[in-house]
């Protein structure tokens, strides 16, 4: 395995932040939007889509652990 040398601009770029995902309720019209910050419900239409609710980080990480997802 041979080393590979990184140089300085490399290192001191930070990562593209994680672009957001969004997850959709089949043809019902609702999908979930997750971030950084947590996750929102939101309704689709035709004129875009508009958040019903939302929760923030901790919440979403609470939740999805109790339906045994990402552990």
């Amino acid at each position: 395995m041979a080393l590979r040398r990184i140089d300085a601009e490399t290192l001191l770029t930070p990562p593209a932040p994680p672009r957001d995902t969004v997850i959709m309720f089949g043809l019902t019209g609702y999908a979930i939007r997750v971030t950084g910050k947590g996750a929102s419900l939101m309704e689709l239409d035709v004129d875009g889509s508009h958040e019903l609710a939302s929760i923030g980080k901790d919440q979403a990480r609470t939740f999805i652990q109790s339906i045994g997802g990402a552990r």
